[in-house]
């Protein structure tokens, strides 16, 4: 894991989620990203997308959980959440997956889609 990965997974709104531990994370958290780093060494773009993650988390302070993907779990957890290309973020809301940001975008990518995540949140349909 590098450097940037560690304080993500010690950041207290992070877990590192394994597939079995997936349903209890989302049940506990309604409105959480689920961050599938890929393979950082091959493809060094998921650095960057891990510092738009700690950038999210900063600014949402309190009210967004941080799932980190296990590797080992990653291709398991990405049939389940819709993601097809890594390093992605799955923005999910009361267990199901609102939007998912694949690959490194500019920010407003990832800060509308946090918005679509809380705007979901709160819709009843």
């Amino acid at each position: 894991m590098s450097d940037l990965i560690t304080q993500l997974a010690e950041h207290p709104a992070s877990e590192v989620i394994r597939k079995a531990g997936l349903k209890d994370f989302l049940g506990r958290h309604p409105r959480a990203l689920l961050f599938f780093t890929g393979d950082i060494t091959q493809n060094p773009e998921g650095r960057d997308v891990a510092i738009v993650v700690r950038e999210l988390l900063r600014q949402y302070d309190g009210r967004l959980a941080l799932g980190l993907v296990d590797r080992r779990d990653e291709t398991s957890v990405m049939a389940k959440t819709g993601v097809v290309v890594l390093p992605a973020v799955a923005f999910l809301a009361d267990g199901r997956t609102v939007e998912v940001v694949a690959r490194m975008r500019d920010w407003n990518a990832f800060a509308q889609a946090a918005e679509r995540l809380f705007a979901a949140a709160t819709d009843p349909t």
